[in-house]
């Protein structure tokens, strides 16, 4: 066999497409047949795997940050607010004395209790016998009147200067402040934090490839190693893009078949139209005459309705072709062993009236298999009348079970497959011309109900001689 019939047999499923897994997470900006990813080789998710428990996270971490934070900016508010106040506890003796200008002077030192002071003398003299100086007293002195007092302040910031009690109304305000500006800033970082680390690349990869698949651009990849939401989001939209190309190069395949089988068949088309457009000007030429004999009038009348026939061959063919792009498989499950009998019994009858000799070999028949019987069948006899109508004495079917799809390969003992025919795998399977007026359909309808099916058909030569076509269906 030549060496295409020695290429494994895949469906049309796959699009040669899918990038190498487990690259970095950065988008690598690659060329057309670029691969958008997003996390480092090996990285793992920071041990929170969703969404929620990272968010969550976040946010306590901040509230325990601006907690901490908001203590500490009022703890230390408030103790320098202490530290700017005098002790309360504390008594101040204020002395004022009138002058006899009318001048007033007034000084205020702070006592401490338990120490001995020395009083000015014009003081020493409303000392009591018992040496205690009254709370307020009343001293005529030489030089003018004397009042001083003893008093304990218990507005202390009354005392402050200027300064220190703008410094006091400032820490106050800070201890509202300070808290609120944090729990502002905490709210805004987690919000950030959160989509810096979580949401902007997923997000920008997702927006990039929707501008290139809207730009009908499909030859990506995605990758995302997070295992969170974004991650299976970012795994669903692979899937999709897999689809949609698969879907869309099916679709390109299918279209390229029908023209190229549009093409093909008009061309035929030539054939039959030149017998008829020649046997009537024939006709033109030698009814008026008389000249033409019975027999010859009736050979060209047999000639006409062959081309005619052809016609609606052709015709027909086309019919066929657009109802099998509507066609889609009904798959039930079955039995290897008895879809391999009744596909024994039918090829043996078909072989019989060939007049050609079938040989089967040792199928599967232990598993069992999901197909589309219908289909199945369509593509096996067609495929085996094709064989059967150029064998040369015998035909030989053998079925291979492989993993995700069946193998079913027909060779024949026949002249083998045209080289131009081989040479437009993955094409429309019309050959070019038949001597026996057989269009040759049953590869191209074959072909399509293959892939219909997520399978393919490809066809080879044997050595020294004959053909073979390997039939892959997913089961």
């Amino acid at each position: 066999m030549e060496p295409l019939m020695k290429e494994k047999c895949t469906g049309s499923g796959g699009n040669g497409m899918d990038g190498a897994k487990g690259a970095g997470c950065r988008n690598n900006g690659a060329g057309k047949r670029g691969r958008m990813s997003w996390g480092g080789p090996g990285k793992k998710s920071d041990g929170i795997r969703g969404l929620r428990g990272f968010f969550l996270l976040v946010v306590f971490a901040v509230f325990g940050g601006v907690t901490a934070l908001s203590g500490l900016t009022i703890w230390g508010c408030a103790a320098f607010r202490h530290s700017l106040l005098p002790d309360p506890e504390a008594a101040y003796l204020t002395i004022r004395e009138i002058w006899p200008d009318g001048s007033l002077t007034e000084s205020t030192t702070l006592l401490d209790f338990g120490e001995a002071i020395k009083l000015p003398p014009i003081l020493a003299k409303s000392v009591g016998p018992e040496g205690v100086l009254a709370e307020e007293s009343r001293v005529v002195g030489e030089y003018g009147d004397v009042t001083y007092s003893i008093e304990k302040i218990e507005k202390s910031f009354d005392t402050l200067t200027p300064k220190r009690k703008l410094a006091y109304q400032f820490c106050g305000a800070a201890m509202v402040a300070v808290p609120a500006l944090l729990s502002v800033g905490g709210i805004l970082f987690a919000g950030f934090f959160f989509y810096k680390r979580r949401l902007e690349e997923p997000l920008a990869i997702l927006s990039k490839a929707t501008a290139r698949i809207a730009d009908r651009d499909l030859d990506f990849s995605i990758e995302y190693s997070c295992g969170d939401e974004m991650g299976a989001l970012c795994e669903s939209f692979e899937r999709m893009r897999l689809e949609l190309a698969r879907n869309n190069k099916s679709m390109w395949r299918l279209l390229d078949q029908r023209r190229l089988m549009q093409a093909s068949i008009a061309h035929d088309l030539r054939n039959p139209i030149a017998i008829i457009q020649g046997y009537a000007e024939y006709l033109q030429m030698h009814l008026p005459a008389g000249d033409l004999s019975p027999e010859k009038s009736a050979r060209i009348a047999s000639n006409l309705k062959a081309a005619a026939l052809r016609l609606e061959q052709y015709t027909e063919s086309v019919r066929v072709l657009n109802r099998l792009e509507d066609m889609e498989p009904v798959r039930r499950q079955v039995g290897a062993g008895e879809l391999v009998k009744e596909a024994r019994d039918d090829l043996k009858v078909m072989a019989d009236r060939a007049g050609i000799t079938l040989h089967m070999g040792n199928p599967p028949t232990e598993s069992c298999l999901m197909v589309d019987r219908t289909m199945f069948f369509r593509v096996l006899e067609n495929v085996f009348e094709n064989a059967a109508r150029y064998a040369e004495s015998a035909v030989s079917v053998e079925f291979e079970r492989e993993e995700g799809g069946l193998t079913v390969t027909v060779a024949d003992d026949g002249p083998g497959f045209p080289q131009e025919l081989l040479k437009s795998q993955g094409k429309a399977l019309l050959p070019a011309g038949r001597v026996d007026g057989h269009l040759g359909m049953g590869l191209a309808i074959s072909r399509v109900l293959c892939e219909k099916q997520g399978g393919c058909l490809r066809l080879g030569n044997l050595a020294p001689r004959g053909a073979a076509v390997k039939i892959f269906l997913t089961v």
